[in-house]
């Protein structure tokens, strides 16, 4: 099966929509690592509150 040959439109549309699937990640990371942390916090778990939510998200 030949592969369908990408022209210059359709390179700038795929990077178009990685950097906003990249953006939403890191949005959605990055609320979910404030939730996390603070309910660590909440928790005790100190120091390791700081960490203990890119375990949980990894």
């Amino acid at each position: 099966m030949a592969a369908i040959p990408l022209t210059r439109t359709h390179r700038v549309l795929i990077g178009i929509v990685v950097a906003g699937a990249v953006v939403i990640a890191a949005i959605g990371f990055a609320g979910s690592y404030a939730a996390v942390r603070e309910l660590a916090e909440a928790k005790g778990f100190g120091q390791f509150s700081l960490v203990f939510p890119i375990g949980i998200d990894a």
